[in-house]
Formats: structure tokens, C-alpha cells, sequence
């Protein structure tokens, strides 16, 4: 397959709104790279750039070293699958598969006329398509299906169908804007399974746009999380969960969100003291280098419901259970306390009731601290 390479890739429209802010990105052979973010953040923007359906205000674009910036996109061997399904309600899922091949065939068999060319180059070239649309029926189990239109068939098995059409034209590179975001919860579930498992197949390159972070964490090598057109962080899904960068990034990946409380750190030796109040967390100094010895900043905590326990201590933040939603084994508990509104995710057989008194305790080695300015990085 190929690599995609961008280098401060921007989108500005009329007005100085800028879509896409400076965005690089290096996508590796055979990579899954997922784009992630709020609704409005650029990152269909981004991907629509990369297929050339929009034009870039600044920057570069390169597949496997050629620049691409202003080529036509059907000059750049990449395939689409678009969010809604795209197919031709009168073809036949065949037909469908084959539609963009047999379009470029008659393209060329136009061409081959005016230059002589024989019969046998484009019967070959259509003993090509056959073969292309029949492996990738097989492939996305569309064998039975092959005589039938849109109309019969399921949301799952439509979008196998545009999965196919793209598919069949053996690109460079695979773009997807939220191609699961029609279909029901099972139905999602079920296609990325199937996403990952033809990725694992293929060991195609690919580049996917989806705004729910679970379908990024999932599916994605590397996810790119964007606000408001800038790349905010870029790693593997674990990495972007345990380290994010700054309080958006920790705020957006995760479900349910990290819990956060504003206050104030000091370094102390290897320990660190945050101060909320009359109540003072501790740490140890490396989750917060960023601080020197013996300083005093304000900060924000943040720790994830995981990471936050109901025990017996006397010592422990106090706090009191507002609601309790169960989720099989698991539990998630909202409670109140001085550090603000908070949820912890704990063990079914040990839920308490609502309304109760408890106490919570943080696990020292998991907490985080942020800057409380608009960027919010990391200590």
C-alpha cells in the first residue's frame, strides 16, 4: 500500500474561518490512523482535503513521496466511503461493486477506439473487473447478495456494499468519513469488528474520520484528536487515554469523562501536594515535572472513574451519592464532594445506596495535572 504525508495543511474560507489550522500528519504503510473529535472540529475537512473533494488553503499533501496538493482527486488513487451509502437504488449489488471500474473501462474503451487499440486488451480488462468484484464479494460475504438492489438489503449489508465499491478499486489509500454512523449500536459493533479484521487482511492504509471516541479507540493504530482544526495529540489509543496532553484531549477520550478539580499544586521534594481547600491530595513528583521544587502553581486535578475507590477511612474526601447506574458488572456512581461533582466506575456487588454517605479515595499513581490556562497542557 502507500504512505500519506501532510506538512501544515490548512483550510480557510471566506471570512478568516479556518476549518483546518497547520494540521501534520505522517500515515504509515499499512496503517490504520482514526481522526477523532467533536462535531465542527475539521476533521471531515481534513480527510475531504486528502481526497481532493476540497482544496487546501496552505500546506502540502504527498502519497508515497508525489505531491498531491493540486492534483484532481481522481488523479490520486485513493477510494471514499462516505457516512451515507451512496449506491445506485436501480444497479444490483454487482453492478454497484462494479460501477467505478466500468466506468473507467468505457472511459478507456472510448480512448482504445480512437487509438486502434484491440479487443482482446479490453476483454481482459473485463475479465479484471469480474474478478476484483467476485473477491470482494467474497471477502465481505456479499456472494448471495450479488443479484440483489439496495432496497433488500439490510444497513449492514449496504454498507458492505460501499465498502466493496471502494475496495474493488484497489487504492492507495482507504478514506472514511463515519461510515457506521447510520447504523444501529449492534450493527456498529459488528462492522468494526469486520473494519479491523479486513484491515488485518489487507494491511491496507487507512484514514478514518469518526466523532465517537470508543469507535476511534477501537479501530485506530493511532487516533489524531482534533479541536477547532488543530491536531491536538496523535498516538496509539492507550497512549492517548493514559497521557493526554492537555485537559481537552483528557476530557473527550474516555467514557465516562475524567474527573476534574481546580486548585493548587506544590512540589515538595519528590511528593506532590495539591490543595483543594482544606483537603490535600498527594502524589509522587513525576506526574508532575513540569513543576520546580519547592513552587507553587494553580492547577487542575484530573483522574479517571477507574481510578477512584469507595473505602472505609477516616481520612479519605468525603461525599455523598447523587445516582448509581448500573452496567452489568459494573457500576457508575456520581457522587458530590468539595472537589465537585464527581464519577466513579466500581464493582456491582459493592454499589451504595443513593443518597448515602461515603468516602472516596484517588489512586496517587493515576492522577494527572493540568495548567488552568485555555490550553490546558500537562504539568
Amino acid at each position: 500500500m502507500s504512505t500519506l504525508s501532510l506538512t501544515g495543511v490548512s483550510k480557510i474560507y471566506p471570512g478568516g474561518v479556518r476549518a483546518v489550522d497547520r494540521a501534520s500528519l505522517e500515515v504509515r504503510d499499512g496503517e490504520f490512523v482514526v481522526l477523532v473529535g467533536p462535531s465542527g472540529c475539521g476533521k471531515s475537512t481534513l480527510l475531504r482535503i486528502v481526497a481532493g473533494l476540497e482544496e487546501a488553503s496552505e500546506g502540502e499533501l504527498s502519497i508515497d513521496g508525489r505531491p498531491v496538493t493540486h492534483l484532481a482527486a481522481r488523479d490520486r488513487d485513493v477510494a471514499m466511503v462516505f457516512q451515507s451509502y451512496a449506491l445506485y437504488p436501480f444497479l444490483s449489488v454487482q453492478q454497484n461493486l462494479a460501477f467505478g471500474l466500468m466506468h473507467r473501462r468505457r472511459v478507456r474503451g472510448v480512448m482504445s477506439r480512437l487509438t486502434g487499440a484491440g479487443r482482446t486488451a479490453r476483454r481482459s480488462e473485463r475479465l479484471e473487473i469480474d474478478r476484483r468484484v467476485r473477491e470482494a464479494a467474497e471477502m465481505l460475504g456479499l456472494t448471495p447478495l450479488l443479484d440483489r438492489r439496495p432496497a433488500q438489503l439490510s444497513g449492514g449489508q449496504r454498507q458492505r456494499v460501499a465498502l466493496g465499491r471502494a475496495l474493488v478499486r484497489e487504492p492507495k489509500i482507504f478514506l472514511f468519513d463515519e461510515p457506521l454512523s447510520n447504523l444501529d449500536a449492534k450493527l456498529r459493533h459488528e462492522m468494526r469488528a469486520e473494519l479491523r479484521q479486513l484491515h488485518r487482511r489487507l494491511r491496507a492504509t487507512m484514514l478514518y474520520v469518526t466523532h465517537d471516541q470508543e469507535e476511534a479507540m477501537s479501530l485506530g493504530d493511532r487516533v489524531v484528536v482534533l479541536r477547532d482544526g488543530v491536531i491536538q495529540q496523535v498516538g496509539a489509543p492507550i497512549d492517548v487515554y493514559r497521557e493526554p496532553a492537555n485537559r481537552f484531549v483528557a476530557a473527550f477520550v474516555g467514557s465516562p469523562a475524567m474527573n476534574f478539580a481546580t486548585g493548587t499544586l506544590e512540589r515538595r521534594g519528590d511528593r506532590l501536594h495539591f490543595e483543594l481547600g482544606a483537603i490535600v491530595f498527594e502524589a509522587d513528583h513525576s506526574r508532575a515535572l513540569g513543576i520546580a521544587d519547592g513552587a507553587r502553581e494553580p492547577a487542575v486535578l484530573g483522574i479517571r472513574a477507574e481510578h477512584l475507590a469507595i473505602v472505609d477511612s477516616a481520612t479519605a474526601l468525603s461525599a455523598r451519592v447523587d445516582t448509581v447506574e448500573l452496567l452489568g458488572d459494573r457500576a457508575e456512581v456520581r457522587v458530590e464532594s468539595a472537589a465537585g461533582r464527581w464519577t466513579l466506575r466500581v464493582d456491582a456487588a459493592r454499589v451504595p445506596r443513593e443518597g448515602a454517605e461515603t468516602k472516596i479515595a484517588l489512586d496517587a499513581g493515576a492522577v494527572h495535572f493540568f495548567r488552568t490556562d485555555a490550553e490546558g497542557a500537562r504539568f
